[in-house]
């Protein structure tokens, strides 16, 4: 079919800029859910839940605070902590909350994070941990003096979110970027190495076959729904009957393909189908009735899978009859 395909037996240019542009946005797409996973990734928060209301607090909580990829990066850390009195009849009590970081050498170094009253309102601002292990202590003081059971005056709920990729947001996006480029690259490649092994083995195949193949391409292209064609595009392709049956038509697809082949190994000796004989003798004489006088235009009949349909159906209404 001349007008579908080139000269080379390749696509039309039209297909092939369709498939790049669909390519294109599918790898601008990958690129583009990349960036948006690893942003919403950075901001992730391990929450650790140190106290909780109506249970007894836990006035000494260990946090480790992982050493990402052995970098030593600081990790940030968001505190949020409320205390309340643990009834009506209990008399207000000070809270105060120390961050002891410990270190390699056993030193440590105790500071004061926050410190108001048990009906206050607990605001910490984000703290920033080096990797290691880190203590949080919560006491109770009443009257100057620390409480042995803090539970017996107030109720606290307190959490440690730790940013653990954060430190890395930068690093990431530059990632995510890189590996977008490498699957686009990397389609383009794999698609062209396809490409070009499918060529060497249509190189290899004889002219006949080659012909033969280029051939059911374009039929089975047309028939997928492609590109309106012409009456010139059915040249080569007799209209059947409308009586014809299905094994007719194949038969007649099987001699027009053989003719090929003869003639590309210079046979000129007509093809006879042996498949088809038996059937002849059993079918009886046929005639040129509907083969014959002018063609009349079909307004339903747009490409080559309408023309099969058309086929089909008057095949399977002549079985049911």
């Amino acid at each position: 079919m001349a007008r579908e395909t080139s000269q080379d037996g390749k696509k039309p240019k039209k297909e092939t800029k369709k498939n790049a542009w669909t390519r294109f946005i599918a790898t601008f797409l990958t690129w583009i859910l990349l960036n948006l996973i690893w942003m919403y990734f950075s901001h992730a928060v391990a929450v650790n839940e140190v106290n909780e209301h109506d249970r007894v607090i836990d006035s000494e909580y260990v946090l480790n605070v992982p050493n990402m990829f052995g970098l030593d990066r600081e990790t940030p850390v968001d505190m949020s902590c409320d205390f309340r009195p643990k009834n009506s009849t209990v008399p207000i009590v000070t809270v105060r909350i120390h961050h002891e970081e410990l270190f390699w050498d056993n030193s440590e170094d105790l500071s004061l994070i926050w410190e108001g009253n048990s009906s206050d309102d607990c605001r910490v601002d984000q703290l920033t941990l080096p990797p290691g292990e880190h203590r949080f202590h919560t006491t109770v003081i009443m009257d100057g003096e620390e409480v042995t059971n803090p539970s017996s005056y107030i109720s606290a709920e307190m959490e440690l979110g730790m940013h653990l990729w954060e430190p890395f947001r930068m690093e990431g996006f530059v990632v995510a970027n890189l590996l977008g480029l490498f699957l686009g690259l990397a389609d383009r490649v794999i698609r062209q190495i396809i490409r070009k092994r499918r060529e060497s083995r249509v190189r290899n195949l004889p002219l006949h076959k080659r012909r033969q193949k280029e051939e059911w391409e374009q039929l089975a292209h047309s028939m997928a729904g492609g590109d309106p064609v012409d009456v010139d595009d059915l040249v080569g392709f007799q209209l059947q009957d409308e009586n014809e049956s299905a094994e007719m038509q194949r038969r007649r697809m099987r001699e027009r393909f053989a003719a090929q082949a003869a003639e590309a190994d210079g046979d000129i000796d007509e093809f006879v189908d042996d498949d088809a004989v038996d059937q002849d003798d059993e079918l009886g004489k046929g005639t040129t009735e509907g083969l014959t006088g002018k063609v009349e235009r079909d307004r339903n009949i747009r490409t080559v899978g309408d023309l099969w349909r058309q086929l089909s159906g008057s095949d399977s209404k002549k079985k049911r009859k």
